[in-house]
């Protein structure tokens, strides 16, 4: 073979790299690995909630610390890999970041395969059995704790599956961090600015399309038992049952190995792809503008300047605030909405995180649309972004308002609901459902008084009437009306909230010079996490904790994750959370309205002063 026909044959390799090497591939990749990123953290773990608290045995406030950690983590992970990652190749930093977040997919889920899942089986079934019953001339209850109709003790993981937990947030936290600084600037880089609206618009919709799909994924796996093979041997146990623990880790697999194949892909990418001659000049100055503004920013002097700039701009600091408080709103829903759900209206985690899914996305993606169809049909400046925000706000409100009367009323009686349960000595640690008319459920046959027992069967219940039977099991507490309207409503609040993104954008964008719109992109990221994203989970964790009606008990005596909520109690206490925090908002940007009308009104009198001295100044030339 010739000279000539090796360089020919290398010509050919190179051809079929450039061709694959291409912003559009790129796009793909970057796409593909947002939306898994997305998946995962603003989806499928909202999903699970329910299932780890109760695999782990930890309460909701517990679990909210330790994912808030993959915000703190970012705070200070996203800035540093920024800089530093800005001086190589940004695709590859990337598709590093992309097999880190795998890996700390692989750690959450490491504590089920080194422990597994057993239930204990307690061998005296029979006393037991009597324990439940009502007992008014003893104590009916010992050191031992029982749970469930099953006769299961609850198995709690040991302390360091929680560590584990947080280091795989954190470990996620700074896998995510290039995603969205040094991945969108490569793309932008490559990009003319005709293109750059499309671009950008097709990987923002796959960071809303990833919180669709973890949702979907969360109810496909969370339908199934979470042992492998072990659905038809779970002694009664159903999906509606607070003891039910679905298939939680099955998502993060499957995440681990699409970011890994994808990682791979990218790490072949070089540091400038090979761009037409129409592209090149644009793409020479993209990058020259990025290192420019780089060296700007190089100095601690120059940061800590460009932070006081930014502070003592009114505008933007006040939209940044606005934006934090909202997105208190938009963490507390994506994290906590499916086990809220599932607790006032009584379903399955599965049919509450498809639900979930199906109505909150949509609904996102349409109100970011619809944002930046308004901002460019009507070209809205600064002040007429203002006015679109204070009005989807205050209607957001209203609607929120209206979701604190949509419930399931709650048919659950617990300990001391009434004296004759009080003197049956029930024990706090037996949940042994049983349902009376269809219409109330007792945490246990005590409670209702019953003192014989006949396979799924109670009577002789003294709280109730003579002839009244009691059946094993909970009621089915249906309020299909409530539910409808209930999604409904959510659908608009989330459509409202989600109009805003576009306008708080542009108005951000333009309220900064131009030299700092990037640092002040990066700056309100950081606000947010510290105001809003950090402690968002913590807070409503408490709430929810406090509306807990029964705890259930671990084998080492101590508190674990919560069975049953208050459903008549937590609409109010969770959505007049959410509304004085919304009212914040809205008192914000209606301040921010307020100056801005001001300086329109005094700009438009300047602009008519200006238009009649020019119309004196012509009749004069003219006479």
């Amino acid at each position: 073979m010739s000279e000539n026909d090796d360089i020919e044959i290398t010509n050919r390799n190179d051809q079929r790299k450039f061709r694959f090497w291409t912003i559009r591939w790129y796009l793909l990749l970057l796409c593909l690995i947002v939306l898994c990123q997305s998946m995962i953290t603003s989806g499928y773990i909202g999903s699970i909630v329910s299932s780890i608290e109760t695999y782990y045995g930890f309460s909701s406030e517990r679990l909210g610390i330790a994912f808030s950690s993959y915000d703190i983590t970012g705070v200070l992970s996203i800035p540093l890999i920024s800089y530093f990652g800005s001086q190589y190749n940004r695709a590859k930093i990337v598709a590093l970041g992309s097999f880190v977040f795998s890996i700390g997919n692989i750690i959450f889920i490491l504590p089920y395969f080194i422990n597994g899942y057993h239930k204990q089986i307690i061998d005296n079934s029979t006393n037991e059995t009597i324990n439940s019953l009502c007992s008014p001339n003893s104590t009916n209850y010992s050191e031992n704790i029982y749970l469930s109709s099953n006769n299961n003790l609850i198995e709690v993981q040991p302390l360091w599956t929680y560590y584990m937990i947080i280091l795989s947030m954190i470990i996620m936290s700074i896998g995510a961090s290039p995603f969205y600084t040094l991945g969108i600037t490569y793309l932008t880089d490559h990009l003319n600015k005709d293109d750059q609206p499309i671009y950008t618009s097709i990987f923002y919709g796959m960071i809303a399309l990833g919180p669709a799909i973890g949702f979907l994924m969360g109810s496909l796996f969370l339908s199934e038992w979470i042992n492998i093979g072990q659905n038809q041997n779970l002694d009664g146990i159903t999906k509606t049952d607070p003891e039910w623990i679905g298939r939680w880790w099955a998502g993060f697999i499957l995440s681990s190995f699409l970011l890994i194949l994808l990682s791979l892909i990218l790490f072949t990418f070089p540091s400038k792809l090979e761009q037409s001659d129409n592209n090149n000049e644009l793409i020479q100055s993209n990058q020259s503008s990025q290192a420019e503004s780089l060296c700007q920013l190089s100095t601690i002097k120059e940061i800590f300047k460009s932070i006081y700039d930014l502070i003592m701009n009114l505008t933007y600091i006040l939209i940044v605030l606005v934006n934090s408080i909202e997105n208190i709103l938009i963490v507390s829903f994506t994290t906590f909405m499916v086990k809220y759900i599932e607790s006032v209206f009584n379903i399955s985690s599965s049919l509450s995180s498809i639900l979930t899914g199906s109505i909150i996305i949509p609904a996102a993606v349409f109100g970011t649309i619809t944002g930046g169809y308004l901002i460019r049909r009507f070209r809205m400046n600064i002040y007429q972004s203002i006015k679109l925000i204070l009005i989807c706000c205050f209607i957001s409100l209203i609607f929120l308002i209206s979701l604190i009367f949509l419930k399931c009323k709650s048919n659950i009686k617990y300990s001391n609901d009434t004296k004759c349960s009080q003197l049956c000595n029930c024990s706090p640690y037996i949940y042994q459902p049983v349902c009376y008319q269809e219409t109330i459920t007792y945490l246990s046959p005590c409670y209702a008084g019953c003192t014989t027992v006949d396979g799924k069967e109670y009577s002789n219940c003294t709280c109730l009437s003579l002839e009244a039977k009691v059946f094993e099991g909970s009621c089915e507490n249906s309020c299909l009306f409530q539910l409808i309207l209930f999604f409904i409503i959510l659908f608009l609040v989330t459509y409202c909230e989600t109009l805003m993104a576009t306008p708080h954008l542009i108005i951000i964008l333009r309220s900064v010079r131009h030299e700092l719109q990037s640092f002040s992109l990066g700056f309100e990221n950081c606000i947010v996490k510290l105001l809003a994203q950090i402690p968002t989970p913590i807070l409503f964790g408490i709430i929810l904790d406090n509306q807990c009606l029964f705890w259930s008990q671990s084998t080492f005596h101590h508190r674990a994750s919560c069975f049953i909520y208050n459903g008549d109690e937590l609409p109010m206490r969770l959505f007049a959370t959410t509304i004085i925090i919304k009212l914040i908002s809205f008192i914000l940007i209606l301040i921010l309205f307020l100056i801005k009308f001001r300086e329109n009104k005094f700009l438009l009198i300047q602009q008519q002063d200006q238009e009649e001295e020019q119309q004196d100044l012509l009749n004069n030339s003219h006479s």
